[in-house]
């Protein structure tokens, strides 16, 4: 992972309030290039089925000519296959934003405005077909369950799914590309993968009632009801995994020696701990933006010098070489046990193909040395991986044990089936009724032989004797 500083003159009033603007935010970037005003912005409404970013570079001097880095990050997941045209600028990973960026050093006449437009592919978009697909088999479900002990549940379960449904038709229908501004867009696509999450819980739901009441499912298109921790794949880098990381600075000028300050900020996986060799550079930890830096306040080169600083670190990713191997065992032992339970042939396919997939990603070899590349395809590899993990928790909750009902052996004819709610409630209202007639006798009994002891002759008192 390669930086290069480059030397400039400090900035005035104006530069600096719009280096403030620059959408890379490092302040060795903004101390040491004159910056224009960067404005980076998704227009709206964009043309087709395209996305159209526009990054205008302004060079606010009226006198003389100045270099300019424009760099805007491009939003999540995009990935360079989605680029249609990058307008001239360059395609790098951005570490620190965990996304792909667009960036380039232009050279502006004085007054000189300047727009780059990078068109994307549309991928802020749930395909029509995933949605029919997913109605169809929750439907398919509570139609199935109807009838049965779980009937009820899975009706409203169904309901909601496709309450769901609907509301992300909604949201995608209203915000498509040509109706609305393509931040908007994007920012109902987000709502629609939270929402879709849930409808997928919930139609693991369905599938697991299916399953309980001895149906075969069709497909396994459910999601787990816990999704799996977010930090579970980076668990402990075993100490043995060492990277490196370069940090190179040059200096430009042709004939003056200057001392060129560094701050390079580590990928934020890294932590102040984890640094095992500091390339004789300082290294801290910023804590109001999460990172672990390395610095150095100056370093003295000669015109046209270069140098270069290695930090040697333990490998944050490499425990991903050991979470994998589990979850492929944790899937061999579910393929087992569909071999010896006879399991649906949908969740049989369903763990082959999730075989099939860990294989993919074992067998995928990433960049060697620590670079922006390297660190892409490490957080894709983690992707992946917990969408595997989640696949394994899924087809696991599938082959959870389940209570069944107890016989009473010696007994069949105490094997019958617990009254319903309805004659629960109808038993009781006999008992009750019953009970309010015996007392009702007990009472008329009581208030007839009261009666009967009064004494009936006048004089007499009320228990039958005479008078003295």
């Amino acid at each position: 992972m390669a930086l290069t500083c480059r030397n400039s003159r400090r900035m005035d009033g104006a530069e600096q309030f719009a280096g403030a603007l620059l959408s890379a935010g490092s302040r060795t970037v903004q101390r040491w290039f004159i910056l224009a005003f960067i404005l980076a912005l998704c227009s709206g409404p964009a043309t087709g089925a395209n996305l159209v970013l526009k990054i205008r570079a302004i060079n606010p001097s009226q006198s003389e000519k100045q270099s300019v880095e424009v760099k805007s990050l491009l939003p999540r997941p995009a990935t360079p296959e989605d680029i249609l045209d990058a307008g001239g600028l360059d395609v790098v990973y951005d570490v620190a934003g965990k996304t792909y960026s667009v960036k380039k050093t232009v050279e502006l006449n004085p007054g000189e405005t300047r727009t780059f437009e990078i068109q994307l592919k549309d991928i802020w978009v749930i395909a029509p077909d995933r949605l029919e697909e997913l109605e169809r088999h929750g439907a398919a479900l509570a139609g199935a369950l109807k009838g049965t002990a779980q009937g009820d549940t899975a009706a409203r379960v169904g309901d909601l799914v496709d309450e769901g449904l609907k509301g992300v038709r909604a949201r995608q229908t209203a915000h498509a590309v040509g109706a609305s501004r393509p931040v908007d867009h994007i920012r109902a696509y987000e709502a629609n993968v939270e929402a879709l999450d849930r409808i997928r819980r919930d139609i693991g739901m369905l599938e697991n009632l299916a399953i309980a009441a001895g149906k075969d499912p069709g497909q396994i298109l459910g999601a787990a009801r816990v999704p799996p921790p977010v930090e579970a794949v980076r668990g402990e880098a075993p100490t043995g995994q060492t990277a490196v990381i370069h940090i190179k600075i040059t200096n430009t000028s042709l004939t003056e020696k200057r001392k060129v300050p560094i701050r390079r900020e580590l990928p934020p996986e890294v932590k102040p701990t984890d640094v095992m060799e500091t390339g004789g550079l300082q290294i801290s930890f910023d804590s109001g933006r999460n990172v672990t830096f390395a610095y150095d306040d100056g370093v003295e080169l000669a015109p046209q010098e270069t140098k270069t600083f290695l930090v040697k670190i333990r490998n944050p990713w490499a425990a991903t070489g050991e979470w994998l191997p589990r979850l492929e065992t944790r899937a061999r032992e579910l393929s087992d046990i569909c071999r010896k339970t006879d399991a649906y042939k949908s969740v049989v396919e369903d763990v082959e193909k999730l075989l099939k997939d860990i294989e993919t990603i074992k067998g995928a070899k990433g960049p060697e040395t620590m670079s922006e590349a390297y660190v892409a395809f490490a957080r894709n590899q983690v992707a992946q991986i917990r969408d595997v993990e989640g696949r394994v928790m899924r087809l696991e909750e599938l082959f959870q044990p389940r209570e069944k009902p107890q016989q009473v052996f010696g007994a069949p004819m105490l094997n019958v089936k617990p009254p319903s709610r309805r004659t629960t409630w109808i038993i009781i209202y006999i008992i009750l009724g019953f009970l309010g007639l015996v007392s009702l006798m007990f009472y008329l009994r009581w208030y007839g032989k009261s009666k009967a002891e009064k004494v009936g002759p006048a004089g007499g008192n009320e228990t039958g004797g005479s008078s003295p």
